[in-house]
């Protein structure tokens, strides 16, 4: 008897996780490899990984500059509602040879470059209601955020600076 209502509530059970989960049943047996096919996969992504990203660095463009001027780039950063930034920077190469590494910014003569943005930053885990005693005996409620670890966002670019045409009255 008891070996009947065990099968029969883990048969609800998984019945029920498939209905409300929205996952299919698979069988055991391996498919011949001419007719697998590539499925997105439902298990393993959740509403929030399907989101929007958090951070997003975005294409730098190409600068024109005068004569005997610099073009001067800096990281171009997208951020998310739920995401910090810690620090945004910049390591510049021309022919292998690094020129700038991990500044702000970087001023650059006329030549091709390979620019890498680096961004670190935090994405916001929860909100937390604490209890904060003020001045006498009032209890506040103050809203503090929980951060994650800081995760590091990298690309790499080609920059070309060129000389501008100069205008002769």
């Amino acid at each position: 008897m008891k070996n009947r209502i065990g099968r029969a509530t883990a048969a609800i059970i998984a019945a029920s996780s498939l209905v409300l989960g929205g996952a299919s049943v698979a069988t055991a047996a391996p498919a011949p490899a001419s007719t697998v096919k590539a499925h997105k996969s439902v298990a393993a992504t959740s509403h929030k990984s399907e989101s929007k990203p958090t951070v997003v660095i975005r294409d730098t463009k190409n600068k024109t500059v005068e004569a005997d001027e610099l073009a001067t780039i800096t990281p171009k950063v997208k951020v998310g509602k739920q995401a910090k930034v810690v620090s945004k920077t910049l390591t510049v190469s021309q022919d292998g040879t690094v020129l700038v590494d991990g500044k702000k910014k970087a001023k650059l003569g006329v030549g091709t470059y390979e620019v890498t943005t680096k961004v670190e930053y935090r994405t916001l885990v929860k909100q937390v209601v604490v209890k904060v005693k003020s001045k006498g005996k009032k209890v506040k409620k103050v809203k503090k955020n929980v951060w994650s670890e800081i995760q590091t966002e990298s690309k790499t670019q080609t920059l070309v600076v060129s000389l501008g045409s100069e205008d002769k009255d």
